[in-house]
């Protein structure tokens, strides 16, 4: 067992002396969470680093000065590598292919053989590897120890521009809010107590309470409003209001929705029912008059809300509306409105 203590000074002959990988270990603390890797991270550009630092053309790759904080994973206490080049990197992108698109990489590989990695050398090189040709074409693997510069699509012959996909992973420090992605990124980290990200596909910051992610405010997960609708469908049976799908994460959902209905009908009160489901099961039901006052058609508009906390996942949530036996001619709906809303 070694104790890694960073900074102290020694003497030039007695020491302590520092080995890279103990400077490495020393700084283990300042990264940020999410990789499972306990002296290394989670490997990626610097936050700021903008889309097109990598570009191709039919014969030319480049990239230009940029950094990123790289774990080659190869040992357990390797440590996480800063990287950074200070001028363009080039090189040669394969001829395309006649028939069939194609999706090369650009990648960089840590190569330490004093971390013990057998490859021999000292060296964190840019470099590029072709892909197979195919009518859907898929990236070929990423080599040991290397960490994803970006994916360039070559067309087939004729077909046009190569198109570059930058990696989206960027370093975060610890504590700081990791930009990701997407959800599959998302998915991809071991979250921990008060891990927060920053969704770029929604737009949303991510918050893990140790168990599972949760938005870090309320936000509306989805809304419909619908105008004249009609009669309504007489009991046992219902009409659909307002539909909304949308994806939960396992929070505490809350379904605010409000309906107008009158009594169509001259002569008599006429009862009617209100309900939501989520997935086709009831969750909050409301049965209640439609008065009639001569000549005059009274509005009858509840406006409620349910809290209920679905499992995570898609769910379509229904506001639905019935009215009394025998009574459909009667109750007629105006216009309504709901907003499911998540809390974190």
């Amino acid at each position: 067992m070694t104790i890694t203590l960073l900074q102290v000074d020694g003497d030039p002959d007695t020491g302590p002396h520092y080995t890279a990988q103990q400077f490495r270990q020393g700084q283990a603390a300042t990264h940020g969470g999410g990789a499972n890797r306990r002296l290394g991270g989670r490997s990626g550009f610097r936050v700021d680093t903008p889309s097109n630092i990598l570009t191709a053309t039919s014969t030319t790759w480049t990239l230009v000065p940029c950094a990123a904080m790289i774990d080659a994973g190869f040992a357990t206490y390797q440590g996480m590598y800063g990287w950074s080049t200070d001028a363009n990197v080039t090189g040669s992108v394969t001829a395309a292919d006649a028939t069939n698109p194609r999706k090369d990489i650009v990648y960089i590989q840590v190569n330490d053989s004093s971390a013990g990695d057998g490859s021999g050398a000292l060296t964190a090189n840019v470099l590029y590897l072709a892909g197979t040709p195919g009518v859907t074409p898929s990236a070929p693997s990423l080599p040991a120890r290397s960490f994803l510069v970006g994916t360039i699509t070559v067309p087939q012959s004729g077909g046009g521009s190569p198109t570059v996909a930058l990696n989206t992973a960027r370093y975060a420090s610890a504590g700081a809010i990791l930009p990701i992605a997407d959800s599959t990124e998302r998915t991809a980290l071991t979250g921990y107590e008060g891990l927060i990200v920053d969704q770029k596909d929604v737009d949303r910051l991510y918050r893990h309470n140790g168990t599972r992610w949760g938005q870090v405010s309320e936000v509306e997960l989805g809304h419909s409003i619908t105008g004249t609708g009609g009669t309504l469908a007489a009991s046992p049976s219902w009409s659909d209001l307002l539909v909304v799908t949308a994806t939960s994460l396992g929070g505490e959902v809350t379904v605010s929705y409000n309906v107008t209905l009158v009594n169509a009908n001259s002569g008599a009160h006429r009862s009617a029912a209100i309900r939501v489901t989520c997935d086709g099961a009831e969750v909050d039901a409301w049965a209640f008059t439609c008065p009639w006052l001569t000549g005059i058609q009274v509005p009858v508009f509840p406006s409620l809300s349910v809290p209920h906390t679905p499992a995570a996942g898609s769910h379509t949530w229904k506001i639905q509306a019935q009215a009394g036996v025998g009574e459909a001619s009667s109750v007629q709906i105006i216009k309504g409105s709901v907003v499911v809303t998540e809390k974190p």
